[in-house]
């Protein structure tokens, strides 16, 4: 009897043993699970702080853009200005004034001719020796005589006269140059006023003399 007791005790007590350690190991088990998994969770952590590293590092080269308009405002660049000045137009200054001219014409003259025999005396002897001639058929004796030298007298008066007259008549005609000063207007050229377009811009300026082709010497913006 008591060995039969002994023996429904110990296989009582091993039963008991062996439920117990069923259920311990059943506990055990969702407790080894969590800390399996819980390895990966301390993980994780690390991709946010790596995430926060790569905006801080993408930062970094959007500073470099924002420095270039610094540079150039402190650097600006200078305009660039062409060489020469394309003429557009040109255009005579032109002034009026007088001045002294010598004005000819031609005009025809009607003068009497040189005389040849100032005193006429070809006129007195043929007048007196025709007076004469008259003269000494007139009477008769000493009176024939008187006659003659009265009509000689007579006649070299008369032929002198007679010259006289035919030598006013005696006229020629030509033609002579009249010249005459006077003031007269002149127009003058007395420079060129020229228009002219440089960097975009339209000018004029005046020059003594006509520009040669079309365009000007120009430097930083301005006509040479």
């Amino acid at each position: 009897m008591k060995q039969s007791s002994l023996i429904a005790s110990v296989l009582a007590g091993g039963a008991l043993a062996g439920a117990a350690g069923v259920l311990v190991v059943q506990t055990l088990k969702p407790a080894a699970t969590p800390a399996a998994s819980s390895a990966p969770l301390a993980v994780v952590p690390p991709p946010p702080a790596v995430a926060a590293v790569a905006p801080a590092a993408a930062s970094a080269p959007a500073s470099k853009p924002a420095s270039a308009p610094t540079a150039a405002t402190s650097a600006p660049v200078a305009p660039t200005h062409s060489r020469y000045a394309k003429i557009l137009s040109v255009k005579p200054i032109k002034e009026t004034s007088t001045e002294d001219k010598q004005v000819c014409h031609q005009e025809q003259y009607v003068q009497q001719a040189p005389v040849q025999d100032s005193h006429r005396v070809a006129g007195s002897v043929v007048g007196g020796l025709l007076g004469g001639v008259l003269g000494h058929q007139v009477g008769g004796g000493n009176g024939k005589t008187a006659a003659t030298v009265v009509g000689a007298l007579a006649g070299g008066y008369a032929g002198n006269q007679v010259q006289q007259n035919l030598q006013k008549r005696d006229q020629t005609t030509g033609t002579r140059t009249i010249c005459k000063t006077e003031q007269v207007p002149v127009e003058k050229t007395v420079g060129y006023t020229v228009r002219y377009s440089l960097d975009g811009k339209i000018g004029t300026v005046r020059k003594d003399h006509r520009p040669k082709g079309k365009t000007l010497p120009a430097r930083d913006g301005e006509l040479v």
